[in-house]
């Protein structure tokens, strides 16, 4: 209703006051929203109590099934997440690996030999050709597992599992009526890696544990511990979105079954190995998410329910693509036309940028219990992403085609070309006109935006330069997201 309104305003406001006008109300209410919106985010993710997890008393070891989807992964990394599947101190468990769409046989067959080794606990399968994305696999591997198999326990290729990891899990879920119970997921660390780290944290310790409050946190797809039964009654993974994991947790809701975050750290993974792989990953979430946020929109939930799964899926969105766009026009009308702009178009596009950055740096800073200096960082490479994460909603919601990516653990080094210049540049293209056209004052404004986008760039390469290659640690557990 209130954007039948707006588009009404609009429309008269054209007719009454003329075209700049018009802008000029439509910069000042999308200054608003955005406002309102990085509000709205800094409290729903306000830092909570630390949450203990769920736990009852163990039956006699209930069946789970751990399942492994791997797809052109190296071989060597694959074999050390299954051997230390093979370690856990809990008894009534198998092992699902499952490669698909690997082309080399040469990636795939060492996990196989080393997964034949042991045939009473791990079962390995090969399909050349698999569709549905990781869902299409993960559903395969439902047809392969134990029958008795009450629950399933997802872990990327790359996940070290603790020990204890197993007993940890089904404590947390059996026992109560939840349909998946999602762990944080934690990661080894590059040498000065630690912007990127909190960076990734910070969708745990504040919107996964802000979904506890109405039972809706959404899986994010490893580390998922995930009800058998609840996932047989929805047909199993999804296959429509590339985040199969939030679609399942929207379809799960949809049924009125419950999910919730436990803290717990139960194993370390591996980040993105370069700026590329970083900003495809980002690309694919932000992208999946707005796929379901399309398929949720015409689910029926409470209202609290259904504002912490926006919040959640719209955690790697922002709305600086009609920033950006005007920007653009902004300058385009500068260079190639001599209408008359008023001060204030520049004024409001540039108040758009900023509204976000504080906002954003806000909410790094209020919900988290890291160092000031922590935070800084993982706020520097969040902004640093920011063009892929305004523009993948856009072609998700234009329907524009997109392949699910995964995401490379080869070794690979960034340079300096991968550093995101796009926001940069073209705010710095702004400044420069401004200067031109004697608006000083605005186009010092610019400057300091344009720059604080250049730095946080700077800084992201500055997490992947080569110095920081094998110098691989784990963080203690003090800089863990459980101290949120």
């Amino acid at each position: 209703m209130l954007s039948y309104i707006m588009i009404f305003v609009m429309v008269l406001s054209y007719f009454v006051v003329g075209f700049e006008s018009t802008l000029m109300l439509f910069l000042s209410f999308l200054s608003l929203l955005m406002f309102v919106e990085s509000v709205v985010r800094i409290r729903f993710c306000r830092r909570q109590n630390k949450i203990s997890s769920k736990s009852s008393r163990l039956r006699s070891s209930p069946r789970v099934s751990i399942h492994i989807a791997t797809c052109n992964e190296p071989s060597d990394l694959v074999i050390k997440t299954v051997r230390a599947a093979l370690q856990l101190n809990y008894e009534n468990y198998e092992i699902v690996v499952l490669d698909n769409n690997t082309s080399d046989i040469k990636l795939w067959k060492p996990v196989r030999e080393f997964c034949n080794r042991y045939p009473e606990k791990v079962i390995f399968k090969h399909f050349d050709r698999l569709v549905g994305y990781k869902a299409g696999a993960l559903n395969q591997c439902l047809k392969i597992m134990h029958p008795d198999t009450e629950y399933i326990f997802t872990v990327d290729a790359d996940y070290i599992l603790r020990p204890d990891s197993l007993s940890k899990a089904v404590a947390a879920i059996d026992g109560t009526d939840a349909a998946v119970v999602q762990f944080p997921q934690h990661y080894t660390l590059h040498h000065e890696r630690h912007g990127l780290f909190n960076e990734l944290e910070h969708f745990f310790s504040g919107y996964a544990q802000a979904g506890n409050r109405s039972l809706s946190t959404l899986p994010t797809g490893t580390l998922s511990m995930v009800r058998v039964e609840s996932l047989l009654s929805v047909s199993g993974w999804p296959t429509e979105s590339l985040t199969e994991d939030a679609h399942l947790g929207i379809k799960f809701l949809s049924e009125k079954f419950t999910t919730y975050f436990s803290n717990e750290i139960l194993g370390v993974g591996v980040m993105p190995g370069s700026i590329a792989d970083l900003r495809k990953q980002r690309h694919r979430w932000v992208y999946g998410n707005t796929q379901c946020f399309l398929k949720f929109c015409s689910v029926r939930v409470k209202d609290q329910c259904k504002l912490s799964v926006f919040m959640q899926l719209s955690a790697w969105v922002n709305l600086l693509s009609l920033p950006i766009l005007f920007s653009l026009v902004y300058i385009l009308a500068e260079i190639f036309t001599n209408w008359q702009i008023s001060d204030w178009i520049p004024m409001l596009i540039l108040s758009q940028f900023s509204i976000y950055v504080l906002g954003k740096l806000f909410l790094f800073l209020s919900n988290s219990k890291n160092t000031f200096q922590y935070n800084f960082k993982a706020f520097l490479i969040h902004i640093a992403l920011s063009f892929e994460m305004a523009f993948s909603p856009i072609m998700a919601l234009l329907g524009m085609p997109a392949s699910f990516v995964t995401t490379s653990k080869f070794a690979k080094v960034s340079s300096l070309k991968h550093i995101p210049l796009r926001i940069p540049a073209l705010l710095l293209i702004m400044t420069i006109l401004l200067f031109a056209v004697g608006k000083t004052g605005i186009a010092m404004y610019s400057l300091q935006v344009s720059l604080l986008f250049l730095l946080s760039g700077i800084y992201l390469y500055s997490e992947f330069t080569p110095k920081t290659i094998n110098q691989l640690k784990i963080l203690p557990d003090e800089n863990s997201h459980s101290r949120a």
